[in-house]
């Protein structure tokens, strides 16, 4: 059936809300298009021997879905949704908007992107148009509203998820569109040119701007209060862009779930997060903890050490960002295109999709359920092979399956239970992102590096907003608090008061949130906090190192060097090399009934460890278990269903680990007690209920 949007946006007929089941969303991603509906069927089949209950599709799929300017044709995902409901298995639909037809550039190239040197993308890859383009987002609105329409009253649609990894390649551009919104937008920020003029510091390098039509697009470089103001207009856009989308489809279903699969393994600053959680039902996560870490967003390529607890970072990311549960859209089964830096062993796609489980996902869909025969990601796996015959991914997704919704059923929707919390600022990270802080640092090192070290010794930990309420948590981690709102020192000083033990690290309270001076060197709130003053600040790029000795250990430390005057605080480590020799590089401080640590360096791991464990028992925080092996995964959590509380116990290792429990436990399923420790096998999982 061919329609008009004329004829969709006429006589519109509400019909019953979509509806949610109940269960665990498993499935994978389909690509129905590529197929013929025979092959539908068979996939459909093989799907629910799977366990496969859900699919998830259409993203990328615009030209079959309109093939020319107004011509919509749906019949052909109508037919796969009702195909795949006949064995159970309900769709998650995707706006197709990420990847524009060529009949739209050739009728519009000046929707393209424009780079930092002034030229127009060419045709040829995706998430090459400018959200802000009013003819593209024109066709991106009309295109959702279309596939609402032709979606109204079915009962097998799960949720729908808008474009597909808002942000991934370079986000940033530089058309005459964007210049224009950009000056609308800091006009309704400033409302005064002399307030923009103030806030941005133009005084310096004659910049100072007589009205807002003079205004620029930053580029990395530029004026840091400028470039911080273009990279928040930038998430500003890219989330408006996607309510545009969300908004058309309420109006025809408006009881749908709608999300967004945040894309690099749940990396992506460069749109705020805790911005788009609220302004989705709940965000997903594209999951490949082989493929893509945190060191891909800063460039780096190279081979990088497996640990567990990035991806638990991303997947506390994602949670952390909506306070809810969430799904992940993209979840790694096999190779992917190009940069592999692992083989998968097999066993390792169970123990993820129980880690995403654990961190509290109520749905996975793999990518994807079959290689496609061509193009940009033929190289990718998938569930089955391209031969369609299933194989060791195809049980093994099968068997992961059958484990959770068993779970699932027994215990439902499941919640992390942290005492921890390390907070992430968006705005931090692109305070630094310009290197003019530090050339050499990077923001998400840092976090990860306290992260890791609460998650090792069998911490669980949430990531939380610097403005989030910091209530509940013993353990508060700060790291690199860069830039800092007026109230944020006293928040934190009233956690302290509270009893609350917090780790603030070196570069945090420099600017406020136009990166401009606070008037002095550290915020005042925070120096009080930590009981010192600071008399000089220093930084030095990555390949030289200096020293420090705690506890009669030397460590390696660099980038950045605090020298503290201390004003109550007392001095748990000294610098050992410079002219600083002697200086205190990690203090603590008493204030009210917490205590403050504070890391006047970037040490390495294993000075971080030290301190994290030092804080974790000061915080009086005990864990369920610990293990001494770094790639065993530890989550407390709490069943919403059961109410109970519960200990997911997961070993990444090729070797048998003993995990030792500091209170008893029971092996669920079994209904066998475990006093002390317990032994888990290579590459296995076992979820303990706590005894209270």
């Amino acid at each position: 059936m061919r329609i008009t949007l004329r004829k969709i946006l006429s006589g519109l007929i509400f019909l019953p809300a979509i509806i949610q089941a109940q269960n665990f969303y498993y499935g994978s991603c389909y690509y129905p298009e590529q197929v013929s509906h025979e092959q539908v069927r068979r996939d459909a089949i093989l799907m629910k021997e799977a366990g496969f209950n859900v699919a998830r599709m259409g993203d990328f799929a615009w030209n079959e879905m309109e093939s020319e300017p107004g011509i919509y044709t749906f019949d052909w995902l109508k037919n796969t949704v009702n195909t795949l409901a006949e064995q159970g298995i309900e769709s998650i639909l995707c706006t197709p908007t990420a990847a524009i037809p060529k009949w739209m550039y050739d009728k519009h190239p000046d929707i393209m992107q424009v780079t930092t040197d002034g030229q127009r993308k060419p045709y040829g890859k995706r998430r090459h148009a400018c959200l802000n383009n009013e003819v593209y987002r024109r066709y991106s609105k009309d295109v959702a509203t279309a596939m609402a329409k032709a979606f109204v009253g079915n009962e097998h649609i799960a949720g729908i998820q808008i474009d597909n990894e808002l942000g991934a390649e370079e986000p940033y551009c530089y058309c005459p569109t964007c210049q224009k919104k950009f000056a609308q937008w800091l006009k309704a920020k400033y409302k005064t040119i002399e307030t923009l003029n103030q806030a941005w510091g133009t005084t310096f390098w004659s910049q100072k701007l007589k009205h807002f039509e003079e205004v620029w697009l930053p580029r990395k470089g530029d004026n840091p209060s400028a470039f911080q103001d273009f990279q928040i207009f930038t998430s500003d856009y890219i989330i408006d862009f996607f309510k545009l989308q969300k908004d058309a489809i309420k109006e025809l279903l408006p009881q749908v779930k709608i999300t967004h699969n945040i894309c690099s393994s749940g990396f992506l600053y460069q749109i705020d997060l805790y911005q788009f959680a609220k302004a989705s039902d709940f965000l997903s996560i594209d999951n490949y903890p082989y493929t893509w870490t945190l060191e891909n967003e800063y460039g780096n390529r190279d081979a990088q050490t497996f640990s567990p607890f990035m991806a638990d970072l991303a997947l506390s990311q994602i949670r952390g960002s909506g306070k809810k549960t969430f799904w992940v859209t993209e979840a790694q089964i096999g190779r992917t295109a190009g940069l592999q830096r692992n083989i998968l062993q097999p066993g390792i796609v169970r123990l993820w999709s129980h880690q995403e489980y654990a961190n509290g996902a109520d749905g996975i869909t793999y990518f994807m359920w079959r290689p496609f025969a061509a193009a940009h990601e033929h190289t990718m796996n998938g569930v089955i092979d391209i031969d369609n015959i299933p194989r060791k991914r195809y049980f093994e997704a099968q068997k992961a399956g059958k484990e959770i919704h068993s779970l699932f059923n027994q215990i439902g929707v499941i919640r992390p239970m942290a005492k921890a919390a390390v907070i992430r600022d968006f705005h931090c990270d692109w305070a630094f992102e310009d290197g003019r802080i530090s050339g050499d640092y990077r923001y998400m090192r840092t976090l990860f590096s306290y992260y890791r070290a609460l998650r090792e010794q069998g911490i669980t930990t949430d990531i939380v907003s610097s403005n989030d309420s910091f209530d509940g948590y013993s353990l508060l981690v700060v790291p690199a608090q860069a830039v800092v709102t007026p109230d944020f020192g006293k928040r934190l000083k009233r956690a302290a008061e509270r009893g609350s033990t917090i780790i603030i690290t070196c570069m945090s309270g420099l600017r406020n949130a136009n990166v401009t001076s606070l008037g002095t060197i550290m915020q005042t709130d925070l120096t009080e906090l930590c009981g010192f003053e600071v008399e000089e600040q220093h930084s030095l790029f990555a390949q030289r190192k200096t020293l420090m000795k705690m506890n009669g250990t030397t460590y390696s430390c660099g980038l950045w060097h605090d020298l503290l005057s201390l004003k109550g605080a007392q001095p748990l480590a000294y610098f050992e090399s410079q002219y600083f020799k002697g200086k205190p590089a990690v203090t603590r401080n008493i204030y009210g009934k917490g205590t403050v640590f504070y890391i006047a360096t970037v040490p390495e791991q294993k000075a971080v460890n030290s301190i994290v464990e030092k804080a974790i028992q000061t915080a009086g925080i005990l864990p369920a278990a610990k293990t001494n092996c770094f790639n065993v995964a530890l989550t407390e959590i709490r069943s919403e269903k059961t109410k109970k509380e519960y200990l997911y116990v997961l070993n990444f290792t090729d070797k048998e680990q003993t995990v030792t429990l500091n209170q008893p436990a029971k092996k669920i399923f079994e209904n066998k007690m475990i006093d002390k420790e317990i032994k888990i096998p290579a590459m296995e999982f076992y979820l303990l209920e706590l005894s209270k």
